[in-house]
């Protein structure tokens, strides 16, 4: 039997962590039959792409299909509440902070802005839209995607039907109210390494990204 050398031993683990070791996997929607990555961060296994399952209330970015294709669609919080596919779930905002303090440990879960400061870097994916390589405008600050949560820009609507910030905004709900029109949500910013934590500037009817997370 051919013996493995140490070098050969060494290069097995660095593939192993580079390519993300095992907390990679798949699931597919009963529904649709559409297949989706996921990532285990910590004792959590989330979606590593938005959802994308077509529901009332919910749209592709301009009403283009190929949108939906790329970034997900867009959600009311009526509509993502019950979005995700048997097995998963919208996560609530201690789920998020969960999911931040595991990346961050000096993450403020109680913030209302800056949750953390390097977060949203390690949540992005690279590469920028100008040069071809990615979905983000650039300069696309931080981005190193370490995570594997592969956060892209899908943008928002507006609850008069108007699209806005494609490649600029990735705006995620969480399933926590915080008052009878608002909602905790997060946010990441093409300029910015950090990631926001907030409830206002953001209502029930508009038509954010969904991450599930599994139950």
């Amino acid at each position: 039997m051919k013996k493995i050398t140490a070098c050969s031993l060494i290069m097995m683990v660095l593939l192993f962590l580079f390519t993300g070791g095992c907390n990679r996997g798949e699931m597919t929607d009963a529904r649709d039959g559409q297949t989706y990555k996921t990532v285990k961060l910590g004792d959590q296994t989330w979606l590593a792409q938005n959802l994308n399952y077509e529901t009332d209330n919910s749209w592709c970015y301009d009403d283009d299909p190929a949108n939906c294709e790329t970034y997900g669609r867009l959600y009311d919080w009526e509509a993502a509440k019950t979005a995700c596919p048997a097995g998963s779930h919208l996560p609530s905002d201690q789920e998020w902070a969960t999911l931040i303090k595991y990346l961050d440990p000096e993450a403020d879960s109680n913030a209302v802005g800056v949750e953390s400061e390097i977060a949203g870097g390690m949540l992005k994916t690279r590469g920028t839209f100008e040069r071809g390589t990615g979905l983000w405008l650039s300069p696309n600050t931080g981005a190193t995607n370490s995570s594997g949560f592969s956060a892209v820009p899908g943008g928002a609507r507006w609850e008069d039907g108007t699209y806005l910030v494609l490649h600029m905004h990735a705006i995620y709900w969480t399933s926590t109210e915080y008052d009878a029109n608002a909602v905790w949500f997060r946010i990441f910013d093409y300029g910015l390494n950090s990631l926001y934590r907030d409830h206002s500037g953001v209502t029930k009817p508009m038509g954010l990204s969904v991450r599930c997370v599994m139950d």
